[in-house]
């Protein structure tokens, strides 16, 4: 029994100056009592399909919940209670009925107990979207509950639209399980639906886009789309940049802003540096999304740091204390610190996450924390001899030479050929067993690499510097 659904423009003059009038009451004077009052006895109970109103009651209802206490509260409970029993009596013989007296439990008290009824009696209703609504509110009074989430991911399951929720829901719950096989290939699962789904919308805002791009200012405003229509157009110079910026400006004003539009646009925005605003197109990209994006993320987080990078050589130029950029500079590695590891426990399973933290902590001097970085990213196996080879430096660096050597040595003995691969553990062995002042291995491993390459690195200065002495009796023939 689908409820028919009705949008305001569709209401009586009367019942939309009703609707005006909560919505002033709930959004401007926070008067939450008479709000709700209006919405559900003479907009929700009055016409059911009308959802802007009922989405505008439930924010009352959360609103007000978050003020009620004590007796008041107990008060509200016990009546939502005894209207969930009057509604069970009538869910299956008037569903509708139980629909109104779910709305009286909600205006009662907006908690767990009349939440999970009103999704029971959108399901009897066949309104699944209401259902899921009801669930999603559910979820956001007990956040990290399990058990919530699996009857949430229950629902939405099959449910054209909500792939990518599903893929939100499984990142969180493998984030508490990252050892758990069952619920990583879930995850892996969810994760092929909500690309499926995301391709589908892409190929959909296509086809939309395609239709607007004939469109043209004539006067009207509408944005001039004719050269998004063939793909970019060739970019030559950061004044080419500009114009693209502002035609892609245009479509976003106008409101018909696609993902790859938002996606180009904040592109362009830091191509020119202007961070600010690229931050603020990704976030917009993001809302728009409903799904962690990796890349949004880490285009965010370059900006941030081009912002952060331009300050510290404002300082710098201003003629601050060192102590006060050095500051700066601390907080700067932090932020990136800390954007690495939320990557890290987002997805524990993406090993190149671990590499390029690792490159961070070296880079910075953070031997100890760059080593056991570098060694979970040598699983990869397209990054394995790197990897290695970064995380014995880190252990020369820090002294631990047994280490460095127990890591290097080992590698050699599967490499058959001198390509760079082999070199570049050769040389950094060599490194490692000259900062332990064994001047005669460390001479063999750059040797090898001389011999094969000259010009690889300062190997030449290496080989000079470290070569033995030449026997007297050489010396005394060569001389006459």
């Amino acid at each position: 029994m689908a409820i028919e659904k009705i949008h305001l423009n569709k209401l009586s003059p009367g019942l939309k100056n009703i609707y005006n009038k909560a919505e002033d009451l709930v959004t401007k004077n926070k008067n939450y009592d008479y709000g709700i009052t209006l919405l559900n006895d003479h907009l929700v109970k009055v016409v059911p399909g009308f959802q802007e109103a009922r989405d505008l009651l439930r924010l009352a209802e959360k609103e007000r919940a978050k003020t009620v206490v004590g007796f008041a509260k107990i008060s509200g409970m016990i009546k939502a209670s005894l209207a969930v029993f009057k509604g069970k009596m009538q869910l299956k013989k008037n569903p509708m009925e139980a629909l109104s007296l779910a709305e009286d439990a909600l205006a009662f008290c907006y908690y767990e107990g009349s939440l999970r009824f009103y999704c029971q009696v959108a399901l009897e209703l066949d309104e699944i979207e209401l259902a899921i609504d009801a669930m999603e509110r559910v979820l956001e009074l007990n956040p990290d509950n399990e058990s919530i989430m699996y009857e949430l991911i229950d629902l939405m399951d099959g449910v054209p639209g909500h792939a990518v929720r599903i893929l939100q829901l499984r990142q969180k719950i493998a984030t508490k399980h990252p050892r758990d096989l069952k619920v990583q290939t879930a995850l892996r699962a969810a994760a092929a639906a909500a690309t499926m789904e995301q391709n589908a919308q892409k190929a959909e805002e296509k086809e939309k886009e395609k239709e607007n791009v004939a469109t043209r200012d004539n006067g009207t405003g509408a944005p001039d789309l004719s050269d998004l229509e063939r793909g970019d157009r060739i970019i030559r110079s950061e004044e080419d940049i500009k114009e693209m910026i502002r035609r892609y400006e245009q479509v976003v004003e106008s409101g018909k802003a696609t993902l790859d539009i938002l996606r180009k646009l904040a592109e362009y925005y830091q191509k020119v540096n202007m961070h600010e605003k690229a931050i603020e197109t990704y976030q917009k990209l993001s809302e728009k999304q409903g799904v962690a994006d990796i890349t949004v993320d880490k285009a965010i987080e370059k900006s941030n740091v081009a912002l952060a990078n331009e300050q510290i050589q404002q300082m710098i130029d201003s003629g601050a204390a060192e102590a006060d950029i050095a500051e700066a500079r601390r907080s700067l590695l932090q932020y990136q610190i800390d954007c690495g590891s939320k990557r890290i426990a987002d997805h524990p399973n993406d090993l190149q996450y671990r590499y390029e933290q690792g490159m961070l902590y070296f880079e910075s001097g953070m031997f100890a924390e760059a080593a056991p970085e570098f060694e979970e990213a040598s699983k990869i196996p397209q990054r394995k001899e790197l990897s290695l080879t970064y995380a014995a430096r880190c252990y020369a660096s820090l002294g631990e030479f047994d280490k460095s050597v127990g890591i290097l040595k080992p590698m050699l003995e599967g490499m058959t050929y001198m390509d760079n691969q082999k070199m570049r553990v050769l040389y950094y062995l060599g490194t490692t067993y000259e900062l332990m002042q064994d001047n005669t291995a460390a001479y063999d491993c750059f040797k090898q690499v001389f011999d094969s390459n000259a010009k690889y690195m300062d190997v030449a200065d290496k080989v000079k510097k470290l070569a033995p002495p030449a026997p007297a009796g050489a010396e005394a023939e060569s001389a006459s």
